[in-house]
């Protein structure tokens, strides 16, 4: 108990500090490593790799004990830049203080990871997501990979809201669920948070044709 307590207060000092320091806005360290995509059974899968998701200010908030999220959408953009396919899905960071766990909750389950580096190593890491299924591509045409990240912290009321903004939006397919992430951080924390990290790339040009096949 005597234990729990002194976490508790420092990790009460330790908000209060992040709170009371400079913004220091998006993380600069943040990136894409690399981003791919290959065909398998017919659909068009992507994988992607980050550094640096959790920033300084985010990962003390959630280690305090307050959550956060890891919101990602990937696109697939035809000419003129116009999405044919998009798969949406976020991630609640948590750090349980009565049992010292740290919980990474997904749209199916959830892990416990060791900690705030291992945190951001999960977070860091999207391998293999099936985005559309190749027939809607066309051969002559190119397209590329469009990828967004928000992660920030969230107190619990926003994490209420965010939930019923998606159950509002869930009536798609969980392949071509269109959640516009713009439109919802908008709501959410317009005027910006301390802490966020946004994060936006686009991958080369591909054309069906020349994508890897992989068993």
């Amino acid at each position: 108990m005597v234990l729990l307590t002194m976490r508790l207060l420092w990790s009460g000092i330790a908000l209060l500090l992040l709170i009371a320091a400079p913004a220091a806005g998006a993380a600069e360290s943040a990136t894409v490593i690399a981003a791919e995509v290959h065909a398998r059974d017919q659909w068009l899968h992507a994988s992607v790799t980050f550094a640096d998701l959790l920033d300084l200010r985010t990962a003390s908030t959630i280690d305090s004990g307050l959550s956060g999220v890891c919101a990602y959408e990937l696109s697939v953009l035809g000419p003129g830049g116009a999405a044919v396919g998009r798969r949406t899905w976020t991630l609640h960071l948590n750090h349980d203080l009565w049992e010292d766990r740290y919980v990474i909750a997904g749209p199916d389950s959830a892990v416990t990871v060791p900690g705030l580096a291992a945190m951001d190593s999960f977070c860091c890491r999207v391998e293999d997501v099936r985005l559309l299924p190749l027939g809607r591509l066309e051969p002559g045409l190119e397209y590329q990979l469009s990828v967004q990240v928000e992660v920030l912290p969230l107190a619990s009321e926003d994490q209420d809201r965010l939930s019923r903004y998606i159950s509002r939006r869930g009536g798609g397919t969980r392949e071509e669920l269109d959640l516009d992430l713009g439109s919802l951080f908008g709501r959410l924390f317009q005027g910006g948070r301390s802490g966020r990290t946004s994060l936006s790339h686009r991958g080369p040009s591909f054309r069906i044709g020349s994508l890897e096949v992989r068993p």
